[in-house]
């Protein structure tokens, strides 16, 4: 995912993201959050988009992608297409101000959809 997360950037002249380990953690425990408390959402368990990070000592201000699905629409190329082929979830992907990303993936049960693959994109803009 990090891979197609840069070459995207890349080809539009944009810096590649780093991937900090504070980031990692939040986005793999944002995915758990959303199949824990059964709720695909960016508060899912009644957190915030900012909880996890913080929690996982990271200084900046966050952005997050999420998405779930099963079998082959879950590979990350498709998770990838799908982010991209959403406005919002495009311009987290190429925002210029964001230095950061973790990448987070859990397994489980989401609205009832068993093997549901959880993606959590969290982007970081250090020290804002």
């Amino acid at each position: 995912m990090l891979c197609l997360v840069n070459r995207a950037r890349a080809n539009r002249g944009l810096e590649p993201l780093a991937a900090p380990g504070s980031l990692a953690g939040a986005a793999a425990r944002k995915s758990a959050d959303v199949i824990r408390c059964d709720e695909f959402s960016h508060e899912a368990c009644g957190r915030d988009v900012e909880y996890w990070p913080r929690r996982f000592g990271y200084d900046g201000c966050v952005g997050e992608n999420i998405a779930y699905s099963v079998g082959s629409a879950a590979t990350p190329k498709a998770i990838f297409r799908l982010w991209m082929n959403s406005t919002g979830h495009r311009e987290n992907i190429l925002r210029s101000s964001y230095d950061d990303i973790g990448i987070g993936i859990q397994l489980g049960e989401v609205e009832g959809v068993r093997g549901a693959h959880v993606w959590t994109q969290q982007f970081g803009i250090r020290g804002c």
